[in-house]
């Protein structure tokens, strides 16, 4: 996995938020899912829109933390390995949650 701004640990889960690591315990985390955001640029030639890959956490005190990923691939290889550190945590998006 090649993703600058988070990592897998054993016992949590690193991203980076501006310039600042932040880390969350997988016991903490409830819920994790991904978000693609449909983006439009303007261009000199006309409209371009392009996709935005983004990893979801629900943790259990209720916060959402939405951690930009570079690629699609990438955010499904992270909630692989999410359910295989912590197999309660519900893997894609539950709106009960």
């Amino acid at each position: 996995m090649e993703e600058k701004k988070i990592r897998l640990d054993e016992q949590s889960l690193a991203y980076k938020k501006g310039l600042k690591w932040h880390t969350v315990s997988y016991e903490d985390i409830v819920n994790a899912y991904m978000r693609i955001e449909e983006v439009n640029g303007r261009l000199c030639c006309g409209v371009a829109s392009f996709d935005m890959h983004f990893l979801m956490l629900k943790t259990k005190s209720d916060e959402l933390i939405k951690i930009e990923i570079s690629s699609k691939d990438i955010v499904k290889q992270i909630l692989d390995d999410l359910a295989e550190k912590n197999d309660k945590i519900v893997i894609g998006f539950n709106k009960n949650q």
